[in-house]
C-alpha cells in the first residue's frame, strides 16, 4: 500500500533531538483513500500529557495517538508500517465502528 508521512516542517539533526526530548509530534499520514493527523507520543510524555488532559478538561484523554519507544524519525516511519500492512484500519476514521 502506498502512504506518505507528511512531518509538520523540513526537520534537521537538532530538530529531531529537541522533538525526542520533548516526547511527542503530531505528523499527518496519507494513504491511498485516506489521511489521518496522528500524535506520536513516548509512553513517558503521554502519560504526562494525559494528567495535564484530565486536570484541565475535567474528564477525559481523547486523540490520535500512536505510542512508541521513543520519538525518533525510525520509530515512527516503523509504525507507519506496521500500519500500513494493516491497511490503515487502526486509524482510519469510521472504520471498526459498524454497528456500534
Amino acid at each position: 500500500m502506498d502512504y506518505a508521512i507528511i512531518y509538520p516542517a523540513d526537520l534537521d539533526e537538532y530538530d529531531w533531538y529537541m522533538t525526542g526530548k520533548k516526547g511527542w509530534i503530531d505528523v499527518t499520514v496519507r494513504w491511498d483513500g485516506g489521511e489521518q493527523l496522528l500524535e506520536f507520543y513516548d509512553p513517558v510524555r503521554l502519560g504526562q500529557s494525559i494528567e495535564d488532559d484530565i486536570r484541565r478538561a475535567g474528564r477525559f484523554f481523547g486523540r490520535n495517538v500512536i505510542v512508541v519507544p521513543e520519538v525518533t524519525e525510525a520509530a515512527i516511519e516503523a509504525a507507519v508500517v506496521a500500519l500500513a500492512a494493516r491497511d490503515f484500519v487502526d486509524i482510519a476514521p469510521n472504520q471498526g465502528m459498524a454497528g456500534a
